[in-house]
């Protein structure tokens, strides 16, 4: 992803503390962000209200903060690495 210009962070509603241990034990390479106030989450729509937390979803935000693309699922939700990349070569080959 990174050579196609593009970054990888996750954003939930857990404490930075808590992203700070399950960062650490997963060795995840990429930034977690905290939204305890749910703000982001809210404003993506993927609020899970019964829950109070957010359902696992995954968004294209291009250079400009369009969104160019998301999914949102339940916890099952299995990511489509190539499928991210489709998108991102797509959104290239459109600014070109």
């Amino acid at each position: 992803m990174s050579e196609r210009g593009a970054a990888v962070l996750a954003i939930s509603g857990d404490s930075p503390a808590c992203h700070a241990a399950f960062a650490a034990a997963n060795k995840f390479p990429f930034p977690l962000l905290s939204d305890l106030h749910r703000t982001a989450i809210r404003a993506y729509g993927v609020l899970d209200a019964d829950r109070n937390v957010a359902w696992r979803s995954t968004f294209v935000i291009d250079r400009d903060g369009a969104l160019r693309w998301g999914q949102a699922g339940d916890r099952q939700m299995v990511r489509d690495g190539a499928e991210i990349l489709r998108v991102l070569d797509l959104i290239a080959r459109l600014r070109s």
